[in-house]
């Protein structure tokens, strides 16, 4: 009897414990039922705020019927800028314009607005409508075709801006002088501006537009400083525009002319706002394709001599020059837009591999030069302390 009853308790554990494991096994499969909310509220923490997903590419004009840039943009912004340069103050003085070229009457939209900022603040304007961009020249190089008219058009707000890392900058950058934290903290600082302002310009919202343009008209002549303004008025800058003028040619005030000693003979004289190379088979012949669509009778030659082409880059007004600065922007857009190859695009416009469509895609300023026709020196930091000199005077005051 002891033996059975023994028996029969071995087989009653045995039963208990795969019941046991059975519910156990049950319950780890099914869904939770018990709805009490057990949560400590005094840890809960907050939810991360979610990626703004901005809109897609538009590619029609956005101008508010009665903007005016002159009154809104270039006097105000022109004034805050020069506020930060004491010493020089050259974007608000008004410039003569007897001492124009021709290339300062094609539009006449800004007839008797002779600042450097009315022009700079005006090419930014320009530059708000979307074209396309005049590289089907050096296509190839780009990945991009070589008929132009295959290009999604864009402009300087068609297409939102991408923020920048450490890692995508080592990319974009080639490497090179790869901008502190500080400096990368200021250019996502101007990325999320700027798209919050082309958000609300999309909605239909005026004061976004003019913020928007604000901003960019404010970046511009920042560069215009960093680039030309600080040294324009120099006895070197008299030296080297007496070298090369042409017959009849004397430079105007606070236009300078540079040698850039590293550079080729063909590329070596740099002149104006934004220091352009008067060679019109040089950097500037997307800019003189893109004027010439945009100004049929009032064109500048594709062929046009070095003497033509200081006149036209070296013009009291600065009003080629100005729209070159603008062009070269929108160009690097375009690049990075329209490419058919990952090299020349910025890396969040790969996914898995494979290139996002055109409309997707977000743009950057800061490229290597030959990695998306990038012009300007500090938009790639090229000297380790430019971006940053550029994104502070941007970012000083209001924005």
């Amino acid at each position: 009897m002891k033996t059975q009853a023994k028996k029969t308790n071995i087989l009653m554990g045995l039963l208990v414990t795969t019941l046991i494991s059975s519910q156990a096994l049950a319950m780890a499969k099914a869904p939770v039922t018990d709805t009490t909310d057990t949560t400590d509220r005094s840890t809960t923490t907050t939810p991360s705020t979610p990626v703004v997903r901005e809109p897609a590419a538009y590619t029609g004009s956005i101008t508010p019927a009665d903007f005016n840039v002159f009154t809104e943009v270039s006097y105000p912004v022109g004034s805050l800028v020069d506020s930060k340069f004491q010493s020089y103050r050259e974007l608000i003085p008004e410039r003569n314009a007897q001492e124009g070229q021709t290339t300062d009457a094609c539009d006449t939209t800004p007839d008797g607005q002779d600042r450097f900022s009315d022009r700079i603040a005006y090419a930014v304007e320009v530059k708000m409508h979307p074209s396309q961009a005049g590289l089907g020249y050096v296509g190839s190089y780009y990945g991009l075709s070589s008929d132009e008219s295959t290009y999604t058009p864009n402009s300087l707000i068609s297409h939102p801006l991408c923020n920048v890392t450490a890692d995508t900058l080592n990319t974009t950058l080639g490497g090179k002088k790869i901008p502190s934290a500080a400096t990368i903290k200021k250019a996502n600082t101007f990325v999320d501006t700027m798209n919050s302002y082309r958000r609300a310009a999309l909605a239909g919202d005026r004061e976004g537009y003019v913020k928007a343009s604000k901003l960019w008209s404010k970046f511009m002549m920042c560069v215009s400083y960093t680039e030309s303004l600080t040294t324009a008025n120099t006895s070197t800058s008299d030296r080297v525009a007496a070298k090369y003028a042409p017959a009849g040619y004397r430079r105007p005030a606070s236009v300078l002319f540079y040698e850039d000693p590293y550079q080729d003979a063909a590329s070596r004289l740099n002149i104006g706002l934004f220091q352009f190379t008067p060679n019109s088979a040089g950097n500037v012949q997307a800019c003189i394709r893109e004027w010439n669509k945009l100004y049929p009778k009032c064109t500048v030659s594709t062929k046009a001599s070095q003497g033509d082409m200081i006149r036209v880059l070296g013009s009291s007004l600065q009003t080629f020059n100005a729209f070159c600065g603008a062009a070269k922007v929108t160009g690097m857009f375009s690049v990075q837009i329209n490419t058919k190859s990952s090299s020349f695009t910025h890396p969040y416009n790969v996914v898995n591999g494979k290139l996002k469509a055109p409309a997707d895609r977000c743009v950057s300023p800061h490229f290597a030069a030959g990695k998306s026709y990038n012009h300007f020196g500090p938009f790639q930091n090229s000297v380790g302390t430019n971006l940053d000199e550029v994104l502070s005077c941007t970012l000083n005051g209001e924005y």
